[in-house]
């Protein structure tokens, strides 16, 4: 599918929310089934996968007692995950039932070892691309962990360089990005590592970052940064310009609204607070995009999944006037 020569944007509402507490707690990266939906969680109540669907039921754990510190999750075609464990220094490949079929990777900063990673992705060949986060560096793996690339590798804040990349996306034309935990940033690459462009500074205002964890991108190259500290997502375009911010719309998840209509003491608790930081985000640790143009962000720090859906329309060349010099948007 090529990308649109540019957008009537609509809006990004918010769709629904997913998980809560005492099944997505901690939720640190999300990916997708047929009809499962599997939720990598760490810390809290447990370091494992935990499993819904799309009607919000609890339907298990994976990995129970396999991980020390998960941080990333891939699901293949077939359904198997990929799991990070900044611990252990491995990737940990599971069948959709939890039986772990392999597990790879070994300690230490020479080409093919890990240093606490993080973040995962698949390429377009369906190999893996893993955030290395101690080693200042990104490296692409075959499923089974072969060593392909290495990106990166020096730790500073120049161009190509990166002190503690957490997030790793790649587009679907073959571009890889970075969120640079601690150079507030995040960093675009060709596919053979050649260094294309920056996001970001250190700050709270628009286009700023405080410790970005994620990124990912949607066919249409907009770019979604998880912007940690400041509890928000942002948005920008391909070329790297803000769009707008996601700070949190959440309502009560559907299993949420079952638990808490159950428990007379929590229902007469949210009838006497102020309801309005119950919605907003919290530490959102990782966003992932589908083809459908559903966004989703771990929202970390209110163990749930709040979810939006793009509404944009298409537009040719000849749909559009020619770019301005000082635009400025007004209504008619």
């Amino acid at each position: 599918m090529a990308r649109p020569y540019a957008l009537l944007r609509s809006g990004f509402p918010y769709y629904l929310t997913m998980g809560q507490r005492r099944v997505t707690s901690n939720p640190v990266d999300i990916g997708f089934g047929e009809e499962n939906v599997y939720v990598l969680t760490r810390g809290g109540l447990g370091s494992e996968v935990r499993v819904i669907n799309w009607e919000d039921e609890n339907l298990g754990l994976r990995g129970s007692g396999s991980f020390t510190w998960p941080a990333g999750l891939l699901v293949d075609e077939d359904e198997n995950l990929y799991v990070s464990d900044e611990a252990k220094n491995t990737i940990t490949v599971m069948s959709k039932d939890g039986d772990v079929l392999d597990t790879w990777g070994e300690p230490g900063s020479d080409h093919g070892q890990l240093d606490r990673p993080s973040a995962l992705d698949f390429d377009a060949q369906g190999n893996i691309v893993v955030s290395d986060t101690i080693n200042n560096r990104v490296q692409r793996f075959t499923r089974d962990g072969k060593h392909l690339q290495t990106i990166g590798g020096v730790q500073g804040s120049g161009e190509g360089e990166m002190n503690m990349p957490w997030g790793v996306a790649v587009d679907e034309l073959g571009f890889v990005y970075v969120s640079d935990w601690r150079n507030d940033r995040v960093q675009k690459f060709t596919g053979e590592g050649e260094f294309v462009m920056s996001i970001g500074s250190s700050g709270s205002g628009k286009g700023e970052f405080n410790r970005p964890s994620s990124v990912d991108v949607d066919a249409h190259g907009d770019i979604y940064v998880s912007d940690w500290l400041n509890d928000r997502v942002q948005m920008f375009n391909a070329d790297g310009r803000f769009i707008e911010q996601f700070i949190g719309d959440a309502n009560l998840s559907k299993s949420g609204r079952e638990y808490i209509l159950a428990n007379q003491v929590t229902l007469r608790l949210r009838e006497m607070t102020d309801l309005e930081p119950t919605r907003r985000l919290s530490a959102p640790c990782r966003v992932r995009v589908d083809s459908e143009f559903r966004l989703f962000i771990c929202d970390f720090g209110q163990h749930r999944i709040q979810v939006y859906k793009k509404e944009a329309y298409e537009l040719s060349e000849s749909q559009i006037a020619p770019p301005m010099r000082n635009p400025i948007l007004f209504t008619t």
